[in-house]
């Protein structure tokens, strides 16, 4: 591939790259003239970043009591346990605020609008994709993107030249009309250079140019930020060698692009209602427990006053049977009255004339005459 030479491009469309400086001093962000060029903090020299050191990790990113009555309430919580971390896979937690989320959905790009080439990337440097196989993971991950999105991405490593190129201008400059040598009026294509500075710890600059029709249907700035993000967030990660952590950059930023993403705000708004909605029904729950509970006492107090009652009952009819047998009916001897009952063993008087008579032990009546008593 050959490195155009400076003064701007000569598309019938221009082309907006976008542009990253990564270097070892702290991270600042900003945005000028429709590029995104930001700083980052992690510090890597050339080849350091595990070349020959580790494998490809293949990642993308990221009782109760009551008998059951918490069962309603275990169930929500499951769900919405699925939910959050089924949510937060899909978001790659570990890259929520470090990589832009995707805002819209995106069609991807018609077949007609990219006459695909056979070449994926060039590494100047010749050993920069060193290793058995980086090589092709790194076509793994060019290829994804392109069955994402419809674009299909060139990647340039650039060696010692990249020292003529430390400026975002001069970089995008050649971009422009290095697209130009290599797709012609192919407005469907997607160049990205990748500079890593040679001798210099952890500093690399990184330019995304899209042809128009990419850009105008697909690659949009917030496209081009998912990009650069991601090659920025992967670049830092040791577990991936260099062909690795292009192809992991790569494959995630096409399936975001391509999603229309949950806002982080939407989430968090889902989660509270769901939650006062579980706490909603454990207090329902609970106030249902309760009536239960009052509802079961208050059954059993009736119960008790109930079996307490019928006791007395049998008592007192108890005692009236048996009182009932102490008590006689008697004749009075004197008139011949005959509806007066004495109990036995002790005095009574004639409810008639008056008469006083004593019942003994076995109902036998005798009339009390002072000290005497008479049959």
């Amino acid at each position: 591939m050959g490195r155009g030479g400076g003064g701007g491009s000569s598309h019938s469309s221009s082309h907006h790259s976008s542009s990253r400086s990564h270097s070892g001093g702290s991270r600042s962000s900003y945005r000028s003239s429709g590029s995104s060029y930001r700083s980052s903090g992690s510090s890597y020299s050339r080849h350091s970043r595990s070349s020959g050191s580790s494998g490809y990790s293949g990642g993308g990113g990221g009782g109760l009591g009551c008998s059951g009555c918490f069962t309603p309430f275990l169930f929500l919580f499951l769900v919405l346990a699925g939910f959050v971390f089924g949510f937060m896979d899909e978001m790659h937690l570990d890259t929520i605020y470090k990589v832009t989320r995707s805002s819209i959905q995106r069609e991807k790009l018609p077949e007609s609008k990219c006459n695909p080439i056979d070449e994926w990337y060039k590494d100047d440097w010749g050993d920069w994709i060193d290793e058995a196989g980086e090589g092709d993971y790194l076509i793994s991950g060019l290829k994804s993107f392109y069955d994402s999105t419809g674009v299909q991405p060139y990647l340039w490593i650039m060696g010692e030249d990249g020292k003529d190129y430390k400026s975002t201008e001069s970089l995008e400059e050649l971009a422009e009309v290095t697209y130009k040598e290599m797709f012609g009026d192919d407005e469907g294509h997607l160049l990205i250079i990748f500079s890593e500075y040679p001798n210099e710890s952890g500093n690399y600059k990184l330019t995304v140019t899209p042809g128009f029709d990419a850009e105008t249907q697909v690659m949009d700035q917030e496209a081009k930020d998912i990009l650069l993000d991601y090659i920025e967030y992967y670049y830092s990660d040791d577990d991936l060698n260099e062909g690795a952590f292009f192809q992991t950059a790569f494959r995630d930023a096409g399936e975001r692009i391509m999603t229309k993403q949950m806002s982080l705000n939407t989430m968090i708004t889902i989660v509270i209602i769901v939650l006062v909605l579980i706490i909603g029904l454990m207090i329902t729950i609970s106030i249902i427990k309760k009536r239960r509970i009052a509802v079961k006492k208050q059954k059993v107090k009736q119960e008790l006053a109930e079996k307490h009652k019928a006791a007395v009952e049998q008592n007192q009819k108890k005692y009236q049977e048996a009182l009932a047998q102490t008590y006689v009916t008697v004749t009075c001897p004197n008139c011949g009255s005959t509806d007066t009952r004495i109990r036995k063993g002790t005095v009574g008087y004639c409810n008639y004339c008056g008469t006083a008579m004593k019942a003994d032990e076995n109902g036998n009546v005798v009339i009390c005459t002072g000290n005497d008593t008479q049959t």
